[in-house]
């Protein structure tokens, strides 16, 4: 048997697209004048937060508004913002904003699920809060993989390349039968080349830029592409 593992967050939802670039370009859409350099600072904050608010019964709308309050929050309490409203009212502007989004990339990409899932072993390996299971179950495409894992849940995180060999024994296949993809390279791509895994980089708008790409076997630019190159690096 072989198996294709997948990233969520940055891959499955947004097609390559790093969710602070997504969330940037919410606040820019939404006007709330946010200068580059303070939303960073925010972002970084607030994700350490996320562990603790999240709960297991969230879908993914609802990670994705207390995301955003909590980033909002942390910009009115010590960057001196305010915006229109309250906090919570402003982070369900933003999430709603978001999750549109991800719901036209993740109905784009179930046309490719269902072709994979006929030929191979289909499995998520995220950095998640604890509700991964949930947020795919809202977006209807859990019934497409074969197993999840939410690192908080298995309580380790990429880059540490055990998450992947935790799935990839799980699904009883070997290394070399299995492709990763994902948008980030530090930790998807590289700890899956270091198990012998075969890599497709889903490079469009990463939070870091390597120095070196000799870990990714394929770079591409849209998900969609993803079907006729595991085929091929099956092949060789």
């Amino acid at each position: 048997m072989k198996a294709v593992l997948f990233d969520f967050g940055g891959t499955l939802d947004t097609n390559g697209i790093h969710w602070s670039e997504k969330f940037r370009i919410a606040y820019e859409e939404a006007n709330l004048g946010i200068n580059l350099e303070d939303f960073n600072e925010a972002y970084v904050k607030a994700e350490p937060q996320m562990y603790i608010e999240v709960k297991r019964e969230d879908d993914f709308y609802t990670t994705l508004k207390k995301q955003a309050f909590l980033q909002l929050n942390y910009l009115e309490k010590n960057k001196n913002y305010s915006f229109p409203g309250t906090a919570v009212e402003a982070s369900e502007r933003i999430a709603e904003k978001c999750y549109k989004g991800v719901l036209e990339v993740v109905e784009s990409i179930k046309t490719i699920l269902i072709d994979i899932k006929k030929d191979y072993k289909l499995c998520v390996v995220s950095n998640f809060y604890g509700n991964l299971e949930t947020a795919l179950k809202g977006l209807n495409i859990s019934e497409y993989f074969d197993l999840l894992i939410d690192s908080t849940l298995v309580n380790i995180r990429k880059p540490d390349p055990k998450i992947f060999k935790l799935a990839i024994e799980k699904l009883n296949v070997f290394p070399e039968n299995t492709v990763v993809i994902g948008d980030s390279y530090l930790r998807d791509i590289k700890p899956a080349k270091s198990l012998n895994c075969k890599t497709i980089w889903l490079d469009v708008s990463s939070w870091t830029k390597p120095e070196e790409t000799d870990s990714a076997d394929i770079i591409i630019k849209n998900i969609m592409e993803i079907k006729e190159i595991i085929d091929k690096l099956f092949s060789l």
